[in-house]
């Protein structure tokens, strides 16, 4: 009996030691595999050609644009640009924490959506590349790419946040 409960207790503990090892979730294997938000950025920079680029040199512009403050993020990168045609808009952040990435998925839907409404009346061009665009989440990581170069973007963001 007493052989047996102590067989029972390790096969127990052995069980919480390989279950905590062990993580299933997205966001885990991207924290992981990411690099700095500054450097995928890089990458981006000198794949994709900007013109009227206002990057991001400032955690206000995020406030300025999207409502996203600096204890929400714990890293930034991308820009607007500043041509007041053109709505490439690129955001790449990572969220402080779980709420902070729902608070600023919220956010950048909103932005999104608005750029595409605005558009749809006065410039068709510009809206249909909005509606090739998107908003997404990976664990903490949130992006709203918009621009006519979105899928190079994309791919770029991706591959360096290990997604």
């Amino acid at each position: 009996m007493k052989k047996t409960a102590i067989i029972l207790a390790v096969v127990i503990a052995l069980c919480a030691v390989l279950c905590a090892c062990g993580s299933s979730g997205e966001a885990s294997k991207t924290e992981t595999a990411a690099k700095p938000l500054s450097e995928v950025w890089t990458t981006i920079k000198s794949e994709v050609t900007f013109e009227d680029f206002n990057e991001f040199d400032d955690v206000k512009k995020l406030k300025r644009y999207y409502g996203i403050t600096e204890d929400m993020i714990s890293e930034y990168a991308g820009g607007v640009n500043g041509s007041g045609v053109n709505q490439e808009e690129i955001v790449l952040v990572k969220a402080a924490d779980d709420t902070n990435a729902a608070a600023i998925k919220e956010k950048l839907d909103n932005r999104f959506n608005s750029k595409l409404n605005q558009n749809k009346n006065y410039n068709a061009e510009q809206a249909k590349m909005i509606e090739g665009c998107k908003v997404e989440q990976n664990g903490l990581y949130l992006s709203m790419i918009v621009s006519d170069n979105a899928e190079q973007i994309t791919k770029i963001y991706k591959e360096g946040i290990g997604v």
